[in-house]
């Protein structure tokens, strides 16, 4: 898979590495990297480019994601396939061939941040049985959510801000169209949704958090956030 990766950054190269460089770095933040056009998401709302940044997003840090063995917890063993997850299940586009301007202008971005050379493969722990998660602290809860969930969701409550009307309003249109039921209403809902993302039958264009990615008592703290803006609390 180096191999490949190598040859594309080289072919591209050759058309002029630094223009390369620079439409890759801007597709990176691009959402027309997909043919979808009601597509809002580009590569960075889901990935961070700088080692050590905290946020919980739903993606892992894309420094070295050229020179990994595998992707998507090991079970994608081509990067483009990788990058393709994305573009066709969270952005609502065509699959990028090996010959796509962009797809080919990204990996030469991406390539750029390679730094160690032997870098594994990152796990990803899926949750599939969705149980409730205790709530936690309503202020870490806040601040999760302005550095992850607000990217797309907009404001906690109202929506404002949010990346697109497709982007639901949390909590509000999980109570109003799910209830308040402990077993099947907005909170286990709510869960499912960040647990699943567009998955296991659940839809839309959510992508899923594992556990790397947002652990159980950090999604506690999320729930108890929305609480104050009336998500129905634990049952009893």
């Amino acid at each position: 898979m180096r191999f490949v990766v190598v040859a594309i950054v080289s072919l591209v190269a050759g058309c002029g590495s630094e223009s390369a460089l620079q439409y890759g770095r801007a597709q990176f933040s691009d959402a027309t990297v997909s043919t979808a056009a009601s597509n809002k998401f580009s590569c960075s709302t889901c990935h961070a480019v700088t080692p050590g940044d905290t946020r919980p997003l739903p993606g892992y840090d894309l420094t070295d994601v050229t020179v990994r063995p595998a992707w998507w917890g090991g079970n994608v063993d081509v990067l483009r396939d990788a990058i393709n997850q994305c573009v066709t299940d969270f952005m609502g586009g065509k699959a990028l061939s090996a010959s796509d301007e962009k797809g080919r202008a990204l990996l030469v971005y991406l390539e750029s941040l390679a730094k160690d050379m032997t870098a594994p493969a990152l796990p990803l722990t899926v949750v599939q049985n969705i149980v409730d998660v205790p709530s936690g602290s309503a202020a870490n809860g806040k601040l999760i959510w302005d550095a992850t969930c607000s990217a797309c969701h907009g404001a906690a409550g109202t929506g404002a801000g949010r990346i697109s009307d497709l982007a639901s309003i949390v909590p509000a249109d999980s109570i109003t169209a799910h209830g308040t039921s402990p077993k099947t209403g907005a909170r286990p809902v709510v869960i499912e949704k960040v647990r699943h993302g567009k998955y296991f039958n659940v839809g839309g264009f959510m992508p899923l958090f594992a556990l790397e990615r947002l652990s159980n008592p950090q999604l506690g703290d999320v729930l108890a956030y929305l609480e104050m803006f009336n998500l129905p609390k634990s049952a009893p």
